[in-house]
Order: structure tokens, then C-alpha cells, then sequence
């Protein structure tokens, strides 16, 4: 029976478009911070509205205790999470264009003296896109996550380099993370990412 509904399912998602005005429940708080989450819960509220129709029986009020209570039920970490106030610090996972793109945009709506970006890669990630985005007024500290896929922290630094993004090198992230913290003032932000495995290392 479940394999049958989930062939249904497949075949009616196919190709179905949503516009964000037809969910089916409204004002969801989500406890995963960074307001790139209202996309994804509108795309679970829609996924939601779609089971149901087909004959799945999901209640607002479940939806609304999940979307709740993400952190709690899934421990799911990184995401936009701040890890102290003073300074704020805080780290995310994003790694790609548009997740940089999303954090810098939430940066930009923070006040702060000085931004302190601990930032490390993976080795397979063609890193100028990204690097052409990050703000030239930060202070890094070029960090590589204790993987083999890590990208060398003094190679990229020399390309970050290129970019006009200057900074440090630091053989680990922890050894970069404690650096910014020894550097940065209670009204600075230090910010942690550029890597999922970078994030992994601080929490």
C-alpha cells in the first residue's frame, strides 16, 4: 500500500508548480534560524498540502509542531546558529552560491564594528564564484577541515588573495576559530562557514 502511494505520489508531483499564496496554513515558526528557511518551509507546506490530496492525513497542528521543533526532532545543526553574543558569533553551513549569497544578505542586516569570517573549502568546489561574493572588509582566517577533501588553507588564501579577501592561514579550523575569537571586540561579528565540514569542526 505504501509503495502504491508513493507511485501515486511520484506521478502526481511531476512538473506541478506552486505559487507561495496557495498554502494551505499560515504564520509557521520554524526553531532553525536564517530567513533562507521560509523558502524551505514553503516548499514543506506545499509537499504537505500535495501528500494530503492524494490521501495522506497530516493535521495543521502536527505540521505546525514539526516545523516547530525541527532542531529538537531531527538535531539538525549549522544552520545559521548563533553560538555566542558577545561577539555574536555565529556559524552556517550554506557552501554554494546562493548559500553564500543567502548569508550575506542576512549579514548585511547586522549591525557590528568588525566582521571576522573563519573560512574554509572543500578541495572539488570551484571556489571563485563564492569568492567573488564574500566582502572585502572582513578579516578571514583561512582555515582547511581535518578531511582529505579540505582545500589547503595557504592555497587558498593565495587565491582568495586575487579576490582582494585578506587574512591569515591557520592549519586548523579550530586553531582559526580561536584566533578570531582572540581578535574580535563584543561588537564584532565572527562568522563560521564556506564548508559544512568547517561548521562540523566548531560544534
Amino acid at each position: 500500500q505504501l509503495n502504491k502511494k508513493i507511485k501515486t505520489l511520484k506521478t502526481k508531483l511531476d512538473f506541478d508548480i506552486y505559487k507561495r499564496d496557495s498554502l494551505f496554513i499560515k504564520n509557521v515558526k520554524c526553531d532553525v534560524l536564517g530567513r533562507y528557511q521560509e523558502k524551505n518551509i514553503v516548499t514543506a507546506l506545499q509537499t504537505i498540502d500535495k501528500l494530503n490530496s492524494i490521501g495522506y492525513k497530516i493535521s495543521k497542528k502536527d505540521t505546525r509542531h514539526g516545523i516547530s521543533n525541527v532542531v529538537k526532532q531531527t538535531g539538525l545543526k549549522g544552520r545559521w546558529q548563533i553560538l555566542n553574543q558577545k561577539p555574536l558569533t555565529i556559524c552556517d553551513t550554506g557552501h554554494n552560491v546562493d548559500g553564500i549569497k543567502a548569508i550575506l544578505s542576512q549579514i548585511e542586516d547586522i549591525s557590528y564594528h568588525k566582521l571576522h569570517f573563519v573560512f574554509g573549502v572543500v578541495n572539488d568546489k570551484n571556489i571563485e564564484g563564492i569568492l567573488m561574493l564574500l566582502p572585502g572588509n572582513a578579516i578571514y582566517y583561512f582555515c582547511k577541515a581535518n578531511i582529505p577533501r579540505g582545500l589547503d588553507q595557504e592555497e587558498l588564501r593565495r587565491v582568495a588573495k586575487n579576490y582582494n579577501l585578506l587574512g591569515k592561514s591557520y592549519l586548523s579550523v579550530s586553531d582559526a576559530f580561536t584566533s578570531a575569537k582572540n581578535n574580535a571586540n563584543e561588537n564584532d561579528l565572527i562568522f563560521i562557514g564556506g564548508s559544512t565540514f568547517v561548521v562540523a569542526e566548531v560544534l
